[in-house]
């Protein structure tokens, strides 16, 4: 056989190694893809041609959320030789699919190289959360002994009114119960409904949000294109109504006063692929790179008093209906939030398509 995989392309067609149900690489311990099976395309609908000689495959490709587990992975190799991953990639529509990529370090010529191959595992993460059952009973069991602790509390509160570690100890014990419904929320799975319009859902929620908005002197900028109301999906409305609202909270919850938030959506389509995609933009403080890192971290928040749920929740909720959530800021200027989600138009035919891996 071939010591090196891009000698295939001098030598065979190589057209074998695209029939199988994976894509096969070989790259630098920098990373740059020496070869690269050409079903990379039916996986993520990009051409090899663009992550050849380049590093791009896994710095453009895989998501930030997932860039520390990758390069925990590539250390790994370095001394076990052999080593899994399972992570996102995310496709030409901005959609991220889950994949198993298994690694290897092999020496070729006297040169470290690392050959591996990558397995579509779906888009649905739901393969990879807590089981539905273990969280709900965990939920419930803890639930009954805040009950108890408040019963408690009541009591003393009776018998000792006068005390203000009383009031201290309630308020920690609601909290607790916050974050235990955040968990609950985090760990259930929607029932999803076919033909959901995507407009139904975004709507009637920035419309509930507009008192908010400009009671705080905030303005509200909205571009929504006409064809949202054309788009659906088999989904949740009440995630989706919780994501979005999450997502306006924290805008607002951003600004003190006289800021902007906008909201633009649009769809994309390719061929028959169709998606929406969602920007929220505010005009905050934004945040710094160690806080933007951390900021899809479930109880993480920059804010004094706050229990970091809402962009945790909002990620889970669209990855949830095979979305991706993508944060970007610049410190001094203001926060982006990006959702994109496939879609139907309602006058698409359900026949056709290409099939992807």
């Amino acid at each position: 056989m071939f010591s090196h995989l891009h000698e295939l392309d001098k030598d065979s067609p190589a057209e074998w190694l695209s029939d199988l149900p994976c894509v096969s690489y070989e790259c630098t311990t920098s990373l740059e893809v020496a070869f690269l099976s050409e079903n990379i395309f039916d996986l993520i609908g990009v051409h090899r041609e663009s992550f050849l000689g380049n590093d791009l495959l896994w710095e453009q490709s895989v998501p930030p959320e997932d860039k520390s587990l990758f390069r925990d992975g590539i250390a790994r190799l370095k001394r076990e030789r052999a080593t899994s991953l399972v992570h996102r990639l995310i496709d030409a529509d901005g959609l991220p699919l889950w994949v198993c990529n298994r690694m290897q370090m092999v020496e070729l010529d006297s040169v470290e190289t690392v050959r591996g191959c990558i397995l579509p595992l779906g888009r649905n993460r739901t393969l990879f959360g807590l089981d539905p059952e273990v969280g709900s009973q965990f939920a419930h069991k803890l639930a009954n002994q805040f009950q108890i602790q408040g019963m408690i509390l009541s009591s003393l509160r009776r018998s000792f009114p006068d005390v203000k570690d009383i009031e201290l100890l309630q308020q920690t014990l609601d909290r607790a119960v916050e974050f235990a419904r955040a968990f609950s929320q985090y760990n259930q799975f929607p029932n999803r409904v076919d033909g959901l319009r995507i407009s139904d859902v975004l709507e009637p929620v920035l419309s509930s949000y507009k008192a908010a908005f400009k009671q705080t002197r905030i303005a509200l900028k909205e571009k929504l294109d006409p064809a949202l109301k054309q788009l659906t999906l088999c989904g949740d409305a009440f995630f989706l109504d919780l994501a979005f609202r999450h997502l306006f909270q924290n805008a607002l919850e951003a600004i003190d006063t006289n800021g902007e938030v906008a909201v633009v959506g649009s769809a994309k389509s390719q061929g028959r692929n169709c998606t929406v995609v969602i920007r929220i933009e505010d005009s905050g403080p934004g945040m710094k790179e160690a806080e933007l890192k951390s900021a899809p971290t479930l109880y993480f928040s920059t804010k004094k008093n706050h229990d970091g749920v809402g962009l945790s929740l909002a990620r889970r909720f669209v990855e949830l209906h095979d979305g991706n959530l993508r944060v970007s800021s610049t410190w001094g200027k203001g926060t982006q939030v990006e959702i994109v989600m496939p879609v139907r138009r309602s006058d698409l035919s359900a026949k056709g398509g290409n099939s992807r891996l």
